[in-house]
């Protein structure tokens, strides 16, 4: 299988060549990231302190994120380990190094082709290699292996589109998945799935989902207070707080938000593009809408008369919701998969959704059967039920009870995934 993977990625060589330049050079995702992913890093992680070093890839943003309280548990139970933390994707990169403390490195994992992949590991040279959640990379796994570096996945979750691509491929992923010791799942049909892709049943476990253990504490008043004023928001100011917006979704999100205002005019919005990059763009759809906009970058454009406020920096958007009485997350209402409903959750918010949710078919079930976690098809739809539940007090007080209900008795799985991996780390010694 080794020879056979390294072949076809010999024959398609060409067109992955000319892939990686347009993204280097055309639209730049990787301009930043290229000598790294072809395997040259940092000096500085060569010299080895004798502490244990454990590797941890997480891909992009919501892998970073899930990461945060498995690294922290980590610390707790082996204070002295050393992290390092890879991503694939830029935003990924800034959202680790703003967010994961616990890192002591924070670098770009190598694309899957034998040069760089040996030449990363070479300079890592970790005890241990954790992947979160459902990152098979072939060529790295094996070679890990063959350096007797043992590998889990932690928070593993098999989407729908990998299933579909498994059926072709099986014979791939099983030899990939024959070198991961222990797959650590979020839940049993994740656990089911892992093993029709080829994973040995012995070395799968469902564990819960990290996420859950990813969110704080509801904010207290203080604390919201704080953020209120960061926004230039009067206090009991109503907000609508929509996260994580990808392109086709803002024009539905101002849709909704412009439908709730005739009920409510007092109504404000925070928009939360997945790219902030976007930005400007946002804000001109939202000037076409008749709304007044600011930045949250540019705390000059928060006077406190503005309608819609866009929220274009990292790592606020889970503090943010505490200010919201009602949410949207995106990632959903195109085919995305949906991004992380919990956030909002965690501060007692309920929280709208489009149809597209298959990388979060668990959390959405059960937010759905909590009945804090409401689906809809348009924009229109989303903004009349907006308005039904800013009119109803009693409603939004048993939500918020619910939802942090939901999100306490999920909570743990963290801690198990870091009880593994320092197993595993005793047991390479």
């Amino acid at each position: 299988m080794f020879v056979l993977y390294n072949l076809l990625l010999l024959l398609l060589s060409p067109l992955i060549a000319v892939y990686y330049i347009w993204r280097v050079v055309g639209n730049g995702k990787s301009r930043g990231a290229w000598r790294q992913q072809m395997g040259c890093l940092p000096q500085s992680l060569r010299k080895r302190s004798g502490r244990p070093r454990v590797w941890i890839h997480a891909v992009s943003v919501g892998e970073a994120v899930a990461s945060g309280p498995v690294l922290r548990e980590l610390k707790k139970l082996m204070p002295d380990v050393e992290i390092v933390v890879s991503t694939t994707t830029t935003t990924g990169q800034q959202m680790a190094k703003k967010s994961l403390k616990e890192a002591d490195y924070v670098i770009y994992f190598p694309l899957d082709l034998l040069p760089f992949v040996r030449r990363s590991i070479a300079s890592v040279k970790p005890d241990v290699y954790v992947c979160m959640e459902s990152e098979i990379w072939p060529n790295f796994l094996f070679q890990v292996r063959r350096r007797g570096v043992p590998a889990l996945m932690v928070n593993g979750i098999v989407s729908d589109k990998t299933v579909k691509t498994g059926k072709r491929l099986r014979f791939i992923y099983k030899w990939a998945l024959d070198n991961i010791q222990c797959l650590l799942m979020q839940t049993k049909l994740d656990a089911d799935r892992i093993v029709s892709l080829g994973a040995s049943p012995e070395r799968v476990e469902v564990v819960g989902n990290c996420k859950f253990d990813q969110e704080s504490d509801v904010l207290n008043p203080e604390q919201v207070e704080e953020i209120r004023s960061r926004y230039s928001f009067s206090s009991g100011q109503r907000a609508f707080i929509a996260g994580s917006t990808n392109p086709g979704e803002d024009e539905p999100v101002l849709t909704a938000f412009k439908l709730a205002r005739k009920a409510h005019p007092d109504l404000k919005l925070i928009i939360a593009p997945r790219q902030i990059e976007r930005a400007e763009t946002i804000a001109e759809m939202a000037q076409a809408f008749g709304f007044t906009c600011g930045f949250r970058s540019k705390n000059e454009s928060l006077t406190g008369s503005e309608d819609v406020v866009v929220l274009d920096i990292f790592g606020e958007l889970a503090a943010v919701y505490s200010i919201g009485d009602v949410a949207f997350v995106g990632g959903s209402l195109i085919e995305k998969g949906g991004h992380n409903i919990l956030q909002p959750i965690a501060q007692g918010k309920p929280v709208f959704f489009g149809p597209y949710t298959f990388k979060a078919r668990d959390l959405v079930r059960q937010a759905k059967a909590a009945e804090v976690g409401f689906e809809i098809g348009s924009g229109e739809e989303m903004g009349e039920r907006i308005s039904s539940l800013l009119s109803d007090a009693d409603e939004l007080e048993r939500i918020r009870v619910r939802a942090l209900e939901m999100i306490s008795v999920n909570r743990g799985a963290s801690r198990r995934c870091a009880e593994a991996i320092v197993s595993a780390v005793n047991r390479a010694k």
